[in-house]
């Protein structure tokens, strides 16, 4: 396999770190990585080499051009290596990732629960928040998503949250939820 199935070529920021991963693979499996990592890749001077060299330049371009939609192919194909080809789609997309990362990030340190949502539905944001962030390369730690769960519950939940932080170890994640659904389920009664 030369190129990434059509559902799963490049579209734009929102599947560039998922895509990177995947193209640099396909051209690793191709050995053909050193066309896009290597500083300084000279041609050799030897015929036969030269030959090789070039066809295999050519193919890691042509994985690159068939990896991405129609509207990114006439923006790469400028380029007449692989390397500035894969340069010039992160020099747009990273700096997109970013700013869209940084936003993501803000919701969920921001994220409160509101009066209308269940516990269920709370965690469920957060989870997508997360979630996203992790397709941008931004992983966020388990205590992390704890304190933030945690600060985003309502005041009525603060006997809850002392009784949390009082404990000699603090519960992970996925616990934190499963707690918080047995405690929506106390407050309801």
């Amino acid at each position: 396999m030369l190129g990434l199935k059509a559902e799963d070529r490049l579209e734009g920021a929102i599947d560039f770190a998922a895509w990177k991963v995947h193209i640099l693979l396909i051209l690793e499996e191709n050995d053909l990585l050193k066309f896009v990592e290597e500083e300084r890749l000279s041609p050799p001077e030897d015929a036969e080499e030269l030959k090789l060299f070039k066809k295999d330049s050519l193919k890691a371009r042509r994985i690159i051009i068939e990896s991405v939609k129609n509207h990114l192919v006439i923006v790469i194909s400028k380029f007449t290596s692989a390397k500035e080809m894969i340069k010039h789609l992160e020099g747009i997309y990273e700096v997109n990732n970013l700013s869209r990362a940084l936003a993501l990030r803000q919701q969920l340190l921001h994220m409160k629960m509101k009066e209308e949502d269940s516990i269920i539905a709370y965690f469920m944001k957060i989870n997508e928040l997360k979630d996203k962030l992790s397709t941008l390369g931004c992983q966020i730690s388990d205590k992390d998503l704890v304190m933030i769960a945690l600060n985003g519950l309502p005041d009525e939940w603060e006997p809850f949250i002392r009784s949390i932080g009082g404990r000699a170890d603090r519960p992970n994640f996925e616990r934190l939820q499963s707690d918080c659904i047995e405690e929506e389920s106390r407050i309801e009664m």
